[in-house]
């Protein structure tokens, strides 16, 4: 039996890499869309700033920012996972939907954060 040894240790660093990388998938966007009173993106990208640029990423809570919220449960393994989780929710679902989900989970941290762009009441 012969073993290909360079092939192995290939494997071998394809597993270690992959089960180090965070699991976050793109961001799910609402079903909802077409509520009136919602916030710009300028407007929440102000509101991500002010959510991701402070210490709200370390741990379960949320802010109303005008007509928008932002609820984050849990917790997320760094600051830039919120930047990141954050910007996805706004490129992919603004314009289209009332807000979006990225969903986080990395090394014992994860976290859910909700973004909604609109007050539909």
């Amino acid at each position: 039996m012969q073993f290909n040894f360079a092939a192995l240790t290939t494997l071998a660093i394809a597993i270690a890499l992959a089960s180090a990388t965070p699991s976050a998938l793109a961001a799910s966007c609402y079903s909802q869309s077409g509520c009136k009173n919602c916030e710009t993106r300028d407007s929440l990208e102000s509101a991500r700033q002010a959510f991701c640029g402070s210490n709200d990423w370390s741990h379960s809570g949320g802010i109303s920012w005008g007509w928008a919220h932002v609820t984050l449960d849990g917790q997320f393994a760094t600051q830039q996972e919120c930047w990141d989780g954050f910007q996805q929710v706004i490129d992919q679902c603004l314009g289209h939907k009332d807000g979006g989900v990225y969903n986080f989970d990395f090394n014992g941290n994860s976290a859910r954060l909700d973004v909604g762009f609109c007050n539909c009441e």
